[in-house]
């Protein structure tokens, strides 16, 4: 998977827990409309949590590009690592918070009736539900952060035993091509 494509998976995830989500349903005389869905996605304020989830993975992003950059050359200089972060923000800079909410429109009108739209919009609309959305910033924040730790340290782990395998792959290409050619004599 691409890393555009596995932000837009998180991204469609994120947006996917700001409520709570029913069992497929064929579509029907409940199935709700657009603009039920819009409605819904404001009060939860789903815009507002693409745009922090893709400020914190672009923050997420720079530091991972940054380290593996600073890895490979220990001494860079300030100029470089500009670069290293101008590069890893153009990478979130094609998506569009409002693209985001446009495509999981259907996809709510998919899993959730009008009746459950209704309900949902009625927790959030309780104090429990404020406090939910009051709260979930921070929680999207400390969670991006902690997986971002997450995600690097494992980074880590596979890249070193990848090149380890690859390391042995290569040994062992050599050792091959060293006993060809001990098997076959020069020609003159």
């Amino acid at each position: 998977m691409s890393l555009k494509s596995g932000i837009a998976a998180a991204i469609l995830m994120v947006l996917s827990s700001v409520g709570a989500m029913g069992q497929a349903q064929p579509a029907s005389a409940d199935t709700a409309t657009k603009e039920e869905v819009v409605k819904f996605l404001e009060l939860t304020q789903a815009r507002d949590r693409v745009v922090q989830m893709l400020e914190g993975m672009a923050k997420q992003a720079r530091i991972g590009a940054e380290q593996g950059f600073r890895t490979k050359v220990p001494d860079a200089t300030p100029e470089q690592i500009k670069r290293v972060d101008e590069l890893s923000d153009t990478i979130f800079a094609e998506f569009s918070p409002d693209e985001m909410i446009d495509a999981i429109v259907p996809i709510y009108q998919k899993h959730l009736s009008k009746s459950d739209l209704q309900a949902i919009v009625a927790f959030y609309s309780s104090p429990a539900g404020q406090k939910v959305l009051k709260e979930m910033p921070g929680i999207m924040s400390e969670s991006m952060e902690a997986g971002g730790r997450i995600g690097r340290s494992k980074m880590e782990s596979v890249n070193r035993k990848i090149e380890e395998q690859l390391d042995a792959m290569v040994r062992e290409a050599q050792a091959k091509r060293d006993k060809d050619q001990k098997r076959t004599p020069a020609k003159n």
